[in-house]
């Protein structure tokens, strides 16, 4: 019986889907950390890269649903 990879994606769309979703949560979880440092980036940067976060994840959400 040959060894098989169900896991894996297949197609591109999966990938570019999957992709997506995870740099929103990559972006989700470490671009609030930057508030607990004291950084010089502005709240509203950290606005901006969170709003785009949720983006990303319903585009990648988006792209593996209509396939």
């Amino acid at each position: 019986m040959p060894f098989r990879l169900s896991r894996f994606p297949n197609q591109v769309s999966e990938m570019v889907g999957e992709i997506c979703r995870e740099l929103a949560v990559l972006v989700l979880v470490f671009v609030p950390l930057e508030l607990f440092k004291e950084t010089q980036i502005s709240g509203y940067v950290i606005a901006a890269a969170i709003i785009g976060s949720i983006v990303l994840a319903a585009l990648g959400i988006l792209i593996e649903w209509l396939r």
